[in-house]
C-alpha cells in the first residue's frame, strides 16, 4: 500500500466504496474540536486537523468540581490540559472587572484505535459504519 500508484480495492457488489479516515474520535460532552494551528496551517490531507478539544466555563461557579476536575497541575500537564484565564475586563462595568472566573479549558482530543471505516449498506440499503485499522 506504500508503494507509489496504489489504489485501494472497491467492492462494487458491496456498495463501499473507498475507505474513509477520522483520526479522532468525539470531544468529551461539553467541549467542541478545534485546530491548535494558529497560522491557518492545513493539515496533509488538505484540511483542517482538529485536535484539540475545548470549551469555556465559569470556574466560580463551582469551585470545588473544578478544583477536583482541574486542581493538579501535574495531572493536568501529563494529559496536555491548559487552562487559560479569559479577561473580562469591561471599561463601562465597574463592577465586573476581571473577576477572573471565565477560563477557557483545551485538551488534547482522543484519537481512534480504528480510524479508517468502510459504509457499508445493510439488507435495507442503511449505511452502516464498520472502523478498522492498519497498523495490526
Amino acid at each position: 500500500m506504500a508503494k507509489s500508484g496504489f489504489s485501494w480495492p472497491i467492492c462494487h457488489e458491496a456498495k463501499a466504496g473507498k475507505p474513509g479516515f477520522e483520526p479522532y474520535e468525539e470531544c468529551p460532552a461539553g467541549m467542541i474540536a478545534v485546530s491548535s494551528r494558529t497560522d491557518g496551517d492545513r493539515s496533509f490531507l488538505g484540511r483542517d486537523d482538529k485536535d484539540q478539544c475545548t470549551k469555556t466555563v465559569n470556574q466560580c461557579s463551582n469551585r470545588a468540581a473544578f478544583r477536583t476536575q482541574f486542581g493538579d497541575k501535574r495531572e493536568n500537564e501529563r494529559k496536555g490540559v491548559t487552562i487559560r484565564q479569559i479577561n473580562q475586563n469591561n471599561d463601562n462595568d465597574v463592577f465586573n472587572r476581571d473577576n477572573g472566573c471565565m477560563v477557557q479549558i483545551t485538551q488534547p482530543r482522543p484519537r481512534r484505535a480504528d480510524p479508517y471505516y468502510f459504509d457499508i449498506p445493510n439488507d435495507k440499503g442503511v449505511k452502516q459504519r464498520a472502523w478498522f485499522n492498519l497498523n495490526d
